[in-house]
């Protein structure tokens, strides 16, 4: 076991960092502290930063100071002038929406922080730093606070944005807690005018979350994201008006809405106390299953089984400040990540047991899950997925001279580039205030299962197999590497049966009661890892598939499938067992293309080529050499090379078994069969 020891060690109860006893320790010798590093005047939260001298955290934290520098470089590119005053400043479209309002305030907070602390480079950052701060950071907070509910002027959609009433995006909160920490780390430079305004501008948000009591749901939608981002504007606000009267207020409220995040339904009856109080007595709702695992946007949702990254990254706000976390902070989320420890990939992605409708390559914005895990939850695992993403994130910058991480075809959510720099920098000081890293990483082997969240994970040292039997029916053999080629197609392992007349669409998407298609899940643990029969229905009530899925620990995955007409019907189209298969045309860890070679005969795919295999019988398939698929009987193949990019990343799409053009069957009718064993190619 590995242990990155600074010369200030902070002890660990219950996953708590108890300040009191080390804080005398933060004082460095004068001289020794990065550039920028003087706390702000008395009228708001006074910080110190404390000396991190574990020589391997340093060294980590100029890699990401460099990313962040750069990652500005990029944002700085976009700036302009607002048309209605050119005197404000943004890097977005004006609006008053998300994607007009957050990549601001991201980009705010993480110039503001660059401009105060760390190493500047201006032949980097391409500004100088008076520069940076006075004819850029203040512009941009100008127009920020202009255009606020409170605000004398709406954006250029003619809205303003924040909270009224009846809320118009309840997000605005989190937008403001980055402004309000941005005006919090070089308080003493701006101008009186602007810190009344940020001010107003956090009160009022801060006010709203305290007027309003937290959102729970378990199905389809949890509500544990909307309240952690609740508590980033009381931090922002207990920083920049720690003596306003409703401190306590909001001090009471961010202690309510965190633990309100992540609350399992067994939490009513939970005797375990925090912050002074036994948990049932806070119990007003649950957000979390009691497997830990939680659904968004109707499936089991990794992303958001990490955005406790957003209450876990608060701690060093109270770190900074000497003040004492609230144990909410860290309540059941020590068990949320040993759940995504699960799904985690060598480049630092993850394994998407129920598809992903975010980007895919985002190993970037993961290092801001990882690096609170490792810091304040000790969790041995958290450091080395921490650095798998940073290489990854290196990687990807090296694409670009011009500084940005990800590259067009990464992504599409306009946002991305700029919260990216916002993290950065928080995991800068999030390991600034780093005491003791356990760095731990044995591999994670065996069997996973969330009865809750109806998905099974079995990890190999070749290859991740899930199976989920939810909201989607899904079933996925994910090579252990970094290029891993499996994308994580929703309908990996069932594909997909279209009736006469019927429009392509998500078949198998359960609706929210969890009712049909899916008319039988038996789930059962193998000496060998698992096995499964499901029986589901396409069309729906057309067509009855049965499944058998056995994973094996030697990698390799056999998927048996059985159709039948339950009616007399006319199908479009038949393409069952999907394997998604990325091609992307400048990925990192992709060589460009993919050599799919059937029964001996090597087919060269380029990315986005559309190229189409079709009609072909086969009993062996290796793609790439990274992936095999070997079947007794022939299998009646369909490649479908992707021509478009589709939420940053291509995906070919290989169907096991095609039955094109409109065909009939009667009731009762045998359609297909097939078996095929798939696994890491050579294995």
């Amino acid at each position: 076991m590995r242990r990155l020891s600074p010369r200030v060690h902070h002890s660990t109860v219950a996953g708590l960092i108890p300040l009191a006893a080390v804080l005398s320790a933060w004082a460095a010798p004068a001289g020794t502290l990065p550039a920028g590093s003087s706390a702000p005047p008395a009228d708001v939260l006074p910080w110190k930063l404390p000396e991190q001298t574990s020589p391997e955290i340093r060294a980590v934290q100029r890699r990401l100071y460099h990313l962040a520098m750069m990652q500005a470089r990029f944002a700085l590119g976009q700036v302009h002038p607002w048309a209605e005053d050119p005197r404000l400043l943004l890097v977005s479209e004006s609006k008053s929406v998300e994607l007009g309002v957050r990549p601001n305030t991201a980009t705010v907070e993480g110039l503001s922080f660059l401009y105060r602390h760390g190493p500047y480079d201006e032949k980097i950052v391409g500004v100088r730093r008076e520069t940076l701060f006075h004819d850029v950071i203040i512009p941009m907070m100008r127009y920020l606070a202009t255009t606020h509910v409170t605000g004398p002027r709406p954006t250029s959609d003619g809205k303003k944005w924040g909270q009224v009433k009846k809320p118009t995006h309840e997000q605005s909160t989190y937008w403001a807690s980055m402004l309000g920490r941005a005006a919090w780390w070089n308080w003493d430079e701006l101008p009186r005018d602007l810190r009344d305004d940020v001010r107003r501008v956090v009160a009022y948000e801060a006010d709203w979350v305290a007027a309003n009591p937290p959102q729970f749901r378990l199905d389809y939608d949890t509500k544990s994201e909307e309240n952690a981002w609740h508590c980033t504007v009381l931090s922002s606000a207990l920083l920049i008006l720690p003596n306003d009267p409703r401190r306590e207020k909001w001090e009471k409220t961010i202690q309510r809405y965190a633990i309100g995040s992540y609350l399992r339904p067994a939490d009513k009856a939970s005797t375990t106390i925090v912050d002074g109080r036994p948990v049932s007595e806070q119990f007003e709702g649950a957000n979390i299953f009691d497997d830990f695992t939680l659904e968004n946007h109707g499936f089991v949702h990794p992303d958001y089984m990490g955005a406790f990254s957003l209450t876990l990254g608060l701690m060093a706000d109270y770190l900074l400040t000497g003040r004492k976390p609230p144990e909410a902070f860290v309540y059941n989320v020590a068990d949320l990540y040993a759940n995504l420890k699960w799904l985690a990939m060598p480049d630092g992605c993850n394994v998407f047991p129920n598809g992903q409708d975010w980007e895919l390559f985002k190993a970037p914005d993961w290092m801001d899950v990882h690096a609170p895990a490792a810091v304040f939850l000790k969790d041995p695992h958290a450091w080395s997925n921490f650095l798998n993403c940073l290489r990854t994130a290196e990687r990807m910058q090296a694409r670009d001279p011009t500084g940005p991480v990800y590259a067009p075809q990464d992504y599409y959510y306009f946002g991305l580039q700029h919260e990216l720099l916002y993290q950065l920098v928080h995991e800068w000081m999030t390991l600034q205030v780093a005491g003791e890293i356990v760095d731990r990483p044995t591999p994670i082997l065996g069997l996973k299962r969330w009865e809750n969240g109806r998905v099974v994970v079995h990890r190999t040292p070749l290859a991740v197999h899930t199976l989920s039997w939810g909201a989607r029916v899904m079933v996925q053999c994910v090579p252990v590497r970094l290029d891993y080629a499996v994308s994580p197609e929703p309908e990996n392992g069932v594909g997909h049966v279209l009736l006469a007349g019927q429009k392509r669409g998500d078949p198998l998407r359960v609706a929210q009661d969890r009712r049909a298609p899916l008319h039988d899940a038996r789930i059962r643990e193998t000496p060998d890892g698992f096995a499964a029969d499901l029986v589901l229905d396409h069309g729906p009530g057309a067509v009855r598939a049965e499944l058998h899925v056995e994973s094996r620990a030697d990698g390799r995955l056999l998927l048996r499938e059985k159709l039948t007409a339950l009616k007399d019907v006319t199908t479009a189209e038949i393409a069952t067992g999907l394997i998604g298969l990325l091609n992307n045309p400048a990925w990192v860890y992709q060589k460009g293309g993919r050599t799919i070679t059937l029964d001996g005969q090597a087919e060269k795919i380029a990315p986005l080529s559309g190229k189409l295999i079709e009609g072909r019988q086969v009993r062996h398939i290796d793609v790439d050499g990274i992936l095999e698929i070997t079947s007794p009987a022939p299998l009646r193949v369909r490649y479908a090379g992707a021509n478009e990019i589709e939420r940053g990343r291509a995906t070919d799409r290989l169907y096991l078994n095609d039955l094109g053009g409109e065909r009939s069957w009667r009731q009762g009718q045998v359609i297909s069969q097939y078996q095929a064993t798939i696994g890491p190619a050579g294995k």
